[in-house]
């Protein structure tokens, strides 16, 4: 793996500057968790979660935390329990690979990988393979 540049805010908002809008297409499950936990994404980056934050599986059964507040601002309780991000994301496809701050730690991004911005500001790379998988742009 190249070595990974960390993404500083100025950056990753000249990155973001007139990016797409997107939103997902994807149905989840969410449990939120009780207890502080810690977690590896499917690139090995050692992520963290604080009790309150909430859980997330798809259908693939990929998962991934979501930190309460920005859980409670962005997604959808469907009548069958299931979730829905109902909030619209700005993404841009990477040219390099990267790190960013993420609010649960820092996080790897490949070229080919996505960034991501929710409204509030959250950033997270996404790689190529589910962001094509999980959004669509509006």
């Amino acid at each position: 793996m190249a070595m990974a540049r960390l993404l500083n805010l100025e950056e990753i908002d000249e990155l973001l500057d007139g990016a797409g809008r997107y939103r997902s297409t994807i149905i989840v499950g969410a449990v939120q968790i009780q207890q502080e936990s810690d977690w590896t994404t499917a690139r090995g980056d050692p992520l963290q979660m604080a009790a309150g934050d909430w859980w997330v599986t798809d259908d693939r059964g990929d998962r991934w935390s979501v930190a309460a507040d920005v859980f409670a601002q962005t997604y959808e309780q469907l009548p069958d329990g299931r979730y829905r991000k109902a909030a619209q994301v700005v993404a841009t496809e990477l040219t390099e690979t990267v790190t960013v701050q993420t609010l649960e730690g820092l996080a790897t991004a490949e070229p080919g990988d996505w960034l991501v911005r929710n409204p509030g500001g959250e950033c997270w790379p996404v790689p190529a393979a589910d962001f094509s998988r999980r959004y669509e742009k509006v």
